[in-house]
């Protein structure tokens, strides 16, 4: 089982490879992307950390590395092509993002079974919202400081995000992993894509 840190790292990784492979290129180009060996690259990087068995303390600066390195390129890449806005709220708190980046359908997102990708990145928080073949999740998580969330929120599984178009609505349970007893509070998911 993945660890909060590894799995931040693999939702960035992955993130990235998917929206850089939905924005490379024209529609139908099958050119090569020079960014898509980098964007290997890191995926291979977190997941060689994920799944090594030396002490945990020597690898979580190079995880921490890593991540601040994936964060970085998308914050990049969301800069130049990003838009749109998305708002958690859960409880009585809320978190509102001013540029997503998207990709729709498995051309786009490059993996079988994808209908739907959402990532962004602010002030050291990711969002992340997907349906695929493994289900829908929504989530929010704090990558400056993995060892110590501020923010760890995770809803999956089931059909609860609703797709109208480039508008995206969903609600439902929200697994606080900052909590001891990974309490769950109900929360509503809301974004415009570009």
């Amino acid at each position: 089982m993945l660890t909060q840190p590894q799995r931040t790292g693999c939702i960035l990784a992955a993130t990235l490879a998917l929206l850089l492979t939905a924005c490379s290129g024209e529609e139908g180009d099958s050119s090569t992307d020079p960014g898509d060996s980098a964007v290997a690259t890191d995926a291979a990087a977190t997941n060689e950390v994920a799944t090594t068995d030396s002490d945990p303390e020597d690898s979580e600066g190079d995880l921490q590395d890593n991540i601040d390195e994936m964060a970085e390129n998308l914050e990049a890449t969301q800069t130049a092509q990003g838009g749109g806005t998305a708002t958690l709220v859960v409880g009585n708190q809320e978190w509102v993002f001013e540029s997503v980046l998207c990709a729709f359908g498995e051309e786009q997102i490059g993996q079988e079974g994808a209908v739907f990708n959402l990532s962004s990145i602010q002030d050291g928080m990711q969002m992340y919202a997907s349906i695929d073949s493994f289900g829908h999740s929504v989530s929010l998580n704090d990558i400056e400081d993995f060892e110590n969330p501020s923010v760890s929120l995770d809803a999956f599984g089931g059909e609860f995000i609703l797709l109208d178009g480039k508008t995206v609505t969903a609600e439902a349970e929200f697994t606080d992993g900052t909590s001891e007893s990974f309490d769950t509070v109900t929360g509503t998911f809301t974004a415009s894509c570009p």
